[in-house]
């Protein structure tokens, strides 16, 4: 276990020296930039836009970050040559990786908390009324961006780190369409379509339901039983994914 934490804190420090800390700066500065500008243009509503605006922002940059750094923080390792050396210690790989994970995960936490904090802030000083909700939305906002960075990793041991990229927006996108796409008159009424979506919504991610700013914009209420029974499916894929990509990455051929 203690293997896990230090492995944690040094990829946590990796990232930071890698100038993706020091940019949240300039991202939160600009989301403050363009929220006033954006809520400038709302005749009626300036808090709604700059809500909207501002978890909208922050879950893109969560995402980046996510997939950006879930692509190439095996790969660089590997490329260096200093996965060999670690490796060749105490530590086993599942440790290795999961400390890589939970460093990784530090980074997006700290993200979702200052860009969304940002976010509420903006919307309550332009006239807003704070609802709890808005700590729901910030805690999905992470959980789909842990969920991107589990598959980036993923893909990332099965793959090259340009193709990892480009399947985990893959990813990002069929899990927010599957719900819309089950709707279309041809894929409920052709048994193929209707056989392929259903195995989809067994394998992949339903990233839409943890997408809460319709909820917040019109000021619906949830139940709190749907929001706790979301965030269990949520870990429990994380949980199953991380699993299954220990696995993978112990029986990976490194030469």
């Amino acid at each position: 276990m203690n293997h896990i934490f230090i492995v944690a804190k040094y990829t946590f420090i990796d990232v930071y020296r890698s100038k993706v800390m020091n940019s949240l700066f300039f991202l939160a500065a600009g989301l403050v930039a363009l929220t006033y500008v954006a809520s400038e243009f709302a005749y009626g509503a300036p808090a709604k836009i700059a809500l909207d605006f501002g978890f909208g922002i922050t879950s893109i940059i969560n995402i980046m970050l996510a997939i950006f750094i879930g692509a190439n923080i095996l790969s660089k390792e590997i490329e260096q040559k200093t996965l060999y050396m670690i490796i060749s210690r105490k530590i086993s790989r599942s440790s290795f990786l999961i400390g890589k994970i939970l460093g990784l995960s530090s980074v997006l936490l700290i993200n979702s908390i200052t860009m969304g904090m940002l976010s509420i802030f903006i919307y309550v000083f332009l006239g807003g009324v704070f609802q709890g909700l808005m700590i729901w939305a910030i805690v999905f906002s992470l959980t789909e961006a842990l969920i991107i960075l589990l598959f980036s990793v993923l893909f990332s041991l099965v793959t090259n780190s340009t193709m990892a990229i480009i399947y985990s927006v893959g990813l990002f996108i069929v899990g927010h369409a599957l719900n819309e796409t089950s709707k279309i008159f041809i894929v409920k009424t052709n048994m193929f379509f209707k056989y392929v979506i259903e195995l989809s919504f067994f394998l992949v991610p339903s990233l839409y339901k943890l997408n809460l700013k319709d909820f917040l914009l019109y000021k619906q209420s949830i139940d709190l039983n749907y929001l706790l029974g979301i965030q269990f499916y949520s870990i429990s894929y994380m949980c199953a994914l991380t699993i299954f990509i220990s696995l993978i990455f112990k029986n990976k051929n490194l030469d």
